[in-house]
């Protein structure tokens, strides 16, 4: 069995962590977290991600997104 923690949230942890201006985003029912090294450069949400991407269908959408498509 592969160790998840290991080969992918390590990695984005070490790139945080050596890049001030990067922000790391976790979403993962039951086992939302991060290291201690980068808690100030991080959000980590316990829920699943379909409950998380419900939530923010439900917001209003800014009068102007920028997005052009």
């Amino acid at each position: 069995m592969l160790n998840t923690p290991v080969i992918i949230k390590f990695p984005f942890w070490k790139y945080t962590r050596q890049n001030p201006n990067a922000f790391y985003a976790c979403i993962n029912l039951g086992e939302a977290g991060c290291s201690r090294e980068i808690v100030k450069q991080s959000i980590c949400i316990d829920a699943g991600i379909g409950e998380v991407l419900e939530a923010l269908g439900s917001c209003e959408e800014p009068a102007s997104s920028g997005f052009i498509g």
